[in-house]
């Protein structure tokens, strides 16, 4: 089916109840695993003196690229040839040639990067990529107990597209403390055949067919084949038992307009904090006339086993109708959900009419105790708890630049300099590489042959955070070209290429610092 056949349909249909229910709909600085002592390191520097190539020049332009590994025949049905296939998705599409692609969904903090190269020269293929939040591409990952979604599900393809290099596929998380974690990438080619897990990270082989390397906010995923992926991660059990801890945020929602002498009715979403996540509740409340009214500080949600309870609090003419102002949500129903949607609602209705102090609180914590301490609408809370307070029954405003409010993941958000506000006017304003093909062939005879010194690619690697892979790479006709890769997709930052060369500089390589400042002037000229 062609990219400009596809048609995009409504994709949240459910119904209200005034309990906690479970699926709506299913979707959804660096501290990275390289710098932290739970990092298992595949290889050393060291180790590697003599066993990538001692050529005096680089293998950049040798063809084909050896495998990432090799594995059997996908069947060919896949998202994209089905009808409707983005039913309830977030999804952009482009047209790749050999020169590759950047594809991006800005709200959610997704992307892809197709290398250069990575098809041969006269073809071109409609490639594809989404954010999955419809419940039929979505079959339950076969976890244990006490697994959890950490990322959303995220669709690239078609998935019968072959590449000669591998791609990058940036996906956020929501994951605190990495080193608490035992975090899984899992994969299916369509939403027909069962999920497979395709590495833990820390156990990756030669062999793997995914690397994943994972910073404090995303990971990156570098693979040669196309189709759904999510992060899934449990308790990390390898020295000692540690309890993982994810982060939630909440968003109460109600409807447009409030009736003056019957009943309204609240409902407060829980879901993962990513990139994504409120644009994701509207949408859900657009589908029955409703609309969002306001967020909730995060909650670092932690797997203890101990339910979530949200309590509600009135003044100023309202009160809830319920006789109790607390719901409990089971634990396995949070950490379990799988991207779901849970939420929970309260019924309201008006003791005075006449009343404009009006004031919702919310507090939502794990029922540690099973008892939660009173608080005071508007003054906060501990930690361990998140909280959101309303005055009025007004909608939510629209961040102006990126659909996710926290402001704790960085955006992809295309913008001018200058032209906007915050830290998005630090994100490049293009989806072309920093480096051309030129460009990279030199760093590449620059850096992949061995230096007594060792200030080659495996010191590039070192600077970037991305050394857990060095025995991959020296698989690779030229590891630089692969760590490059990965850096233009890790790094969009205006200030990117100067780190860069700032980097080289520290490795005394004034001859890659040359070449680099060919596209980078230094700042002082």
């Amino acid at each position: 089916m062609q990219p400009d056949s596809l048609r995009f349909l409504s994709f949240f249909t459910f119904h209200i109840l005034h309990s906690y229910m479970y699926p709506l709909d299913k979707v959804s600085i660096n501290e990275s695993y390289s710098s932290s002592t739970y990092s298992k390191r595949v290889c050393s520097v060291e180790s590697l003196e003599t066993s990538t190539n001692t050529s005096a020049d680089s293998a950049y332009d040798q063809a084909p690229m050896i495998p990432l590994h090799s594995s059997p025949a996908i069947r060919p049905t896949t998202l994209v040839e089905q009808a409707d296939p983005f039913r309830g998705t977030e999804v952009t599409q482009a047209t790749l040639t050999p020169a590759g692609a950047l594809l991006r969904l800005n709200a959610y903090s997704t992307a892809l990067l197709i290398p250069e190269g990575a098809i041969p020269k006269h073809q071109r293929h409609s490639v594809v990529l989404s954010v999955v939040r419809d419940d039929k591409h979505h079959v339950p990952v076969p976890t244990g107990p006490r697994s959890t979604y950490l990322s959303p599900v995220v669709f690239c393809g078609p998935v019968d597209t072959k590449v000669l290099k591998p791609i990058v596929l940036k996906l956020p998380h929501c994951a605190e403390n990495l080193s608490d974690w035992a975090i899984s990438l899992y994969s299916a080619p369509d939403n027909v055949t069962p999920w497979s897990k395709v590495v833990t990270i820390g156990e990756e082989t030669l062999n793997t067919p995914a690397l994943v390397q994972i910073d404090k906010r995303h990971a990156y995923v570098l693979t040669e084949t196309f189709g759904k992926y999510v992060l899934v991660g449990e308790s990390a059990t390898d020295l000692q038992e540690r309890v993982a801890c994810k982060k939630l945020r909440l968003f109460i929602c109600g409807p447009a307009t409030v009736p003056e002498f019957s009943d309204v009715s609240l409902r407060i979403y829980v879901v993962e904090d990513n990139p994504g996540a409120e644009e994701r509740c509207r949408h859900c409340e657009q589908e029955i006339g409703g609309v969002l009214l306001g967020r909730s500080t995060v909650l670092h949600f932690a797997d203890t086993g101990a339910g979530l309870a949200i309590d509600m609090q009135c003044v100023g003419g309202w009160r809830t109708k319920s006789s109790s102002e607390r719901q409990t949500i089971p634990f396995a129903h949070v950490w379990n959900s799988n991207c779901t949607a849970l939420h929970c609602s309260f019924t309201l209705c008006r003791t005075e009419h006449d009343k404009c102090d009006f004031k919702i609180a919310v507090q939502a914590s794990q029922d540690l105790t099973g008892s939660c301490e009173s608080f005071t609408p508007g003054l906060g809370a501990p930690g361990g708890r998140a909280t959101l307070s309303l005055s009025s029954f007004a909608p939510l405003p629209k961040d102006g630049h990126c659909p996710h409010a926290s402001g704790s993941f960085e955006t992809m958000t295309i913008c001018s300099v200058g032209s906007g506000s915050g830290d998005h006017t630090n994100l490049l304003a293009t989806d072309r590489f920093r480096l051309s093909k030129d460009v990279k062939r030199k760093l590449c005879r620059c850096l992949d042959p061995p230096t007594q010194k060792r200030n080659d690619w495996r010191m590039l690697a070192a600077h970037l955070n991305v050394d857990r892979y060095l025995t991959y790479f020296a698989t690779r006709p030229s590891p630089t070209d692969q760590i490059l890769d990965l850096w233009e997709c890790r790094n969009r930052e205006l200030n990117a290429l100067q780190q860069l060369i700032e980097i080289c500089r520290t490795m005394e390589r004034p001859d890659a610092v040359a070449i680099l400042e060919q596209i980078q002037p230094a700042p002082w000229v």
